[in-house]
């Protein structure tokens, strides 16, 4: 069934024949049906979030709104960035915990409920990431445009956050789709990816509107908790691709591009912003290396192993400052064998 679906919708999967285009690198297809397709969907994509967030800002200066517009807000917010932080991320780009099929479909249609893309294209690409973070063949930086090319720092912010969804390069997905584009659960996910829009930005607050303040509050609570909320998660999750690799700290120098630490995205984002740690250790479940470093996702999948949902979950190694002031990995104590008594 995986092989007939992805042979039928080539396209999709970036392993159709390209443009004439030369790629910028192997992993990168440039143009196409492939390429064409990615910016019709994204626009459409794009396109409602941006037009419902507008609406939503005229409803909340026209009308009055209270709880139950702003609880489905909330409520939407932790379940869209749980779904991208733990669905997306850290278990189908990296596969840093296992997990059983049932939850393979609820983290993924938690991540779908973004409205980002499908966990398809998004685990994707960011395994191109980090595969070439800050270098020719990444997705997003914010250093270089969609073909590698050096740009100018405004530019590459516009690029990062948001041009290169625009733009006709998509992944090749016979290198960074493997464990992807023939799964099961993960093609169930990318055909449904429609009815998952349609579910985030009008069923679930539709619903929520109606049970918990009745008809008057369906259409306030559909634009604020469902696109306007989507919008916003949107806005914070890109930050990661854009802001978190010019501003912040950096623990690690070697081997992370020039990804960095923030605290105020690490809060916002359930501990993505420990960006820099992150691409030091992609594999790890947590993110945060410190005591301080707040990690909420990291936090829940701690409760989800706890319960047996997830197993063998990756965990950060210890690091510690040497002498220096550098942080190094922190090496075992090993207490010295006893000496032999001499005979």
């Amino acid at each position: 069934m995986a092989r007939n679906f992805r042979d039928k919708y080539q396209h999709e999967y970036g392993i159709a024949q390209q443009s004439d285009e030369p790629r910028p690198h192997p992993g990168v297809i440039v143009g196409g049906e492939a390429g064409r397709e990615k910016r019709k969907e994204y626009a459409i994509v794009f396109g409602s979030k941006i037009f419902g967030s507008i609406a939503a800002v005229w409803w909340m200066f026209t009308y009055d709104t209270g709880w139950v517009e702003w609880s489905a807000f909330i409520a939407g917010y932790i379940v869209l960035m749980l779904g991208i932080v733990l669905g997306f991320h850290r278990y189908y780009s990296h596969k840093a915990f296992e997990t059983s099929v049932p939850m393979q479909y609820i983290l993924g249609a938690m991540a779908q409920m973004s409205i980002q893309s499908s966990v398809l294209r998004w685990a994707a690409d960011h395994r191109r990431h980090h595969a070439h973070s800050d270098e020719v063949g990444d997705v997003h930086s914010p250093w270089l445009d969609g073909k590698g090319k050096p740009t100018s720092r405004l530019k590459g912010m516009f690029h990062s956050h948001f041009g290169w969804f625009m733009d006709d390069c998509v992944t090749d997905m016979s290198i960074y789709g493997k464990g992807l584009a023939d799964n099961e659960v993960v093609l169930w996910l990318h055909r449904t990816r429609w009815f998952w829009l349609v579910f985030s930005l009008i069923i679930f607050p539709g619903i929520w509107g109606l049970a918990f303040g009745g008809w008057d509050h369906v259409i306030g609570t559909i634009l604020i908790g469902g696109y306007f909320r989507t919008f916003v998660v949107l806005q914070i999750t890109l930050g990661i691709s854009s802001y978190a690799h010019v501003v912040g700290s950096q623990r690690h120098t070697k081997g992370v591009g020039t990804a960095r630490n923030s605290f105020i995205f690490s809060l916002l984002t359930f501990g993505e912003g420990w960006h820099n740690n992150h691409h030091k250790h992609p594999r790890a479940s947590f993110q945060g290396m410190a005591w301080w470093e707040i990690d909420i996702a990291g936090y829940v999948l701690l409760l989800l192993e706890k319960m047996g949902l997830v197993w063998n979950v990756t965990r950060q190694p210890k690091y510690i400052k040497d002498e220096s002031g550098e942080w190094v990995l922190a090496e075992r104590k090993i207490a010295p064998k006893p000496a032999k008594a001499e005979a």
